[in-house]
């Protein structure tokens, strides 16, 4: 009982084994999840107290291999869990890691659970109740493929559960991670700590915890209690000399000097914030206000430090929203902290980016799911003359190019999209090399989307022309920068930034039909461009047919074959969001619904369960080049697995019909596909605004037909 696992937040495990040392810890060792530390339960009960960036301070007990949940039940059941717990006391278990052979962890948890309470229950003759919510003991079972490890968790509540009772403000940081991100900013620093401000301070969580930081306030003292007082091995008297010695340290610094600041927008927020500093204890060293972001203004004359976590999509807002607020944060930082030292956490890569300063260092952290990047911003000393417009804002001289061609582009491709009936179009597509990035039209909204650096290009010189195309997008479309929206990758067919479910339509039009699309959700904010003469061709060939419309997304090209006259359609996707924004998408054409399925479901499962006797004379086919197996079985990969997939769909086509099949792979290269002819039409269906570099690949799939 010499060595224990303090765990964090993803990406914070040398932050926490740095604090560990600093609190005196033996044996930090940083570990993938956290850090093992400790040679007696004085430095279990230390880091419970003392330790601002662990979440759980855990005693492993056993260690163990299993095949199975029998093998689970079996090695849980043979520890001594009387010299941890009786039927006196209460009990939960927490499952955490990766896939076991034991099971879910929801199985594992309930597997645990029963090997401990038969195991108190033999031996003394009654078995311990189970809460969940308050138990005086918990027990965490960690799964590594076959490896257990089974502890108990001393610190009962997750540590980052400061104990304060505090008001909530919408979308909060957790504790333990704005705790990190102060001493990754090398707060508080030796000697009196430089002034530090917020200016998206929220319900104060970065500053009260950097004012119990300056103030040498160990953040376990308000908590209740621990977990370990529950627990048979607890050691009470040392426990109550350690909280002892941490009440003595508050008072001695409690005339410590600080310059804490932080600002808010909303005054219900900062009243929010002002109540939390009340019931930390720190509200006479913190200051906290209501103000724009417009009017920020550094609480002193010194240089020190910002630290900040503003919003960033996730639940407070969207990228196309939140652009011009990341832009302002930037210009705010360049031109009134001159000297400071910034550091900002951002969710979405996009909103970095526009903040258009520098960084000296990016690091990966995770809030909660989300994976974020903390950026160092430092800020130039010297003073920024004027108030007509920050030169940062303005494109470099050699964004000429970038900004000659769009205009031109645009002159162009606007005229002939009139006469093609067209509000939406790509106006610019990489057309000049070093500005490496598409450019889409969407009636009065502009979606910029950044493709991978040539390797050419330094990393350095790729963000200096993104930051110019922003510039210049806004400026040459005449559009307002709150409107234009940046992508800069992710996985094919994945939503953007937002996660809150929400949407912000806007109608579009493609000749005489009718589509909505949202450039912060989908990566071709559902409708493809690319996709307009294949639309088309559906619609021509869908006259009095029966179609279906596989991986549908948004049901596109089932709207194009209902228009066109199809007898019905049948639209399958896993997303029931999607099959709805279908549903509207078909709605907004005028037809009824009345012959137009709607099925949500796994496209392979489905294909490779269906028992439709249906036959369908045209298949719009899109698959994704990758998917996960929800079964445990084997995942989907398009090139290795496309010649199974059209032949079952093959096994769906009428006398006559066809599938018409498409990737947006452009390496990808067809099988022999035995009694079936395929042809590909990929470019009689690339429309001229996206013929410089298609993204997609087209083949029509006839069975047994000689093309």
């Amino acid at each position: 009982m010499d060595r224990f696992f303090a765990t964090a937040s993803r990406g914070t495990e040398q932050v926490l084994a740095d604090e560990l040392r600093a609190i005196g810890m033996p044996g930090v060792e940083p570990r993938r999840g956290g850090v093992e530390f400790g040679a007696g339960l004085a430095d279990a009960y230390r880091a419970c107290l003392w330790s601002t960036v662990a979440s759980r301070v855990l005693l492993p007990i056993a260690e163990f291999e299993v095949d199975g949940a029998e093998a689970l039940y079996a090695g849980v059941h043979a520890i001594d869990w009387t010299s941890h717990l009786g039927p006196e006391r209460t009990l939960a278990v927490d499952a955490a890691g990766g896939q076991s052979p034991a099971g879910p962890p929801q199985y594992v948890v309930l597997k645990a659970k029963d090997a401990i309470v038969d195991r108190v229950r033999s031996a003394e003759g009654a078995r311990p109740n189970i809460d969940t919510a308050r138990p005086d003991v918990r027990v965490n079972v960690h799964l590594a493929g076959t490896r257990v490890t089974v502890s108990v968790d001393l610190a009962g509540r997750s540590l980052h559960r400061r104990g304060i009772d505090r008001s909530g403000a919408q979308a909060p940081l957790k504790e333990n991670l704005a705790a990190a991100l102060l001493r990754i900013a090398g707060w508080p620093g030796r000697g009196e700590p430089v002034p530090l401000y917020d200016p998206f301070c929220g319900s104060g969580t970065i500053l009260i915890e950097a004012a119990w930081m300056a103030l040498d306030v160990a953040c376990g003292l308000a908590r209740e209690r621990i977990g370990a007082e529950g627990w048979r091995g607890h050691d009470r008297a040392l426990w109550a000399r350690l909280r002892d010695e941490a009440e003595q340290r508050r008072a001695a610094a409690s005339t410590t000097t600080v310059r804490i600041g932080g600002s808010d927008a909303a005054q219900a927020t900062i009243r929010t914030a002002r109540d939390n500093l009340r019931r930390a204890g720190v509200a006479r060293h913190v200051s906290v206000e209501t103000r724009d972001l417009r009017e920020v203004e550094p609480p002193c004359g010194d240089p020190g430090i910002v630290v900040t976590n503003p919003p960033y999509g996730a639940r407070l807002g969207e990228v196309g929203e939140l652009g011009p607020l990341y832009e302002l944060l930037g210009d705010t930082l360049k031109r009134r902290f001159a000297g400071w030292r910034t550091w900002v956490l951002c969710g979405t890569p996009a909103l970095a980016k526009r903040i258009g300063l520098r960084p000296a260092s990016r690091r990966i952290l995770h809030n909660g799911p989300i994976e974020c990047r903390l950026l160092e911003i430092p800020i130039s000393a010297d003073p920024v003359a004027g108030e007509r417009g920050p030169g940062w804002r303005r494109p470099s001289l050699e964004a000429g190019s970038f900004a000659k061609r769009l205009r031109a582009n645009q002159r162009e491709l606007s005229r002939w999209a009139g006469r093609e009936g067209l509000t939406c179009y790509r106006v610019y597509d990489a057309d000049v090399p070093e500005y490496n990035l598409s450019v889409d039209w969407y009636d009065g909204a502009v979606l910029v989307e950044e493709h991978p650096r040539p390797r050419k290009i330094a990393a350095a010189q790729a963000e200096r022309h993104l930051r110019d195309a922003l510039l210049v997008v806004s400026e040459v479309l005449e559009v307002d920068p709150a409107v234009v929206v940046l992508r800069t990758g992710g996985p094919a067919g994945e939503p953007s930034a937002r996660r809150d479910g929400a949407r912000r339509f806007r109608e579009v039009r493609e000749g005489d039909l009718r589509f909505q699309v949202d450039l912060t959700q989908l990566p071709d904010a559902g409708l493809a461009l690319d996709h307009r003469l294949l639309r088309r061709r559906i619609r021509e060939r869908a006259v009095d047919r029966d179609c279906l419309d596989l991986f549908a997304r948004t049901c596109t090209a089932a709207v194009a074959a209902a228009v066109g006259g199809a007898r019905s359609t049948t639209s399958l996707d896993p997303s029931a969001d999607l099959l709805a924004w279908g549903s509207r998408n078909l709605a907004l054409n005028g037809i009824a619904p009345s012959q137009h399925r709607f099925q949500r479901a796994d496209v392979l499962q489905w294909l490779a369960r269906t028992d439709e006797r249906r036959r369908f004379d045209l298949i719009h086919l899109a698959p994704p080049a990758y998917a996960r197996s929800r079964t445990g079985g084997r995942d989907f990969d398009l090139q290795r697995d496309h010649a199974w997939l059209l032949s079952r769909c093959a096994g769906l086509v009428a006398r006559g019909g066809e599938i018409l099949f498409v990737t947006d792979q452009r390496r990808f290269e067809l099988a022999p596909l035995p009694g079936l002819e395929a042809h590909e039409i990929t470019n009689e269906v690339t429309p001229p605004d996206c013929a410089r570099r298609p993204r997609h690949r087209v083949w029509v799939v006839r069975p047994g037909a000689v093309l």
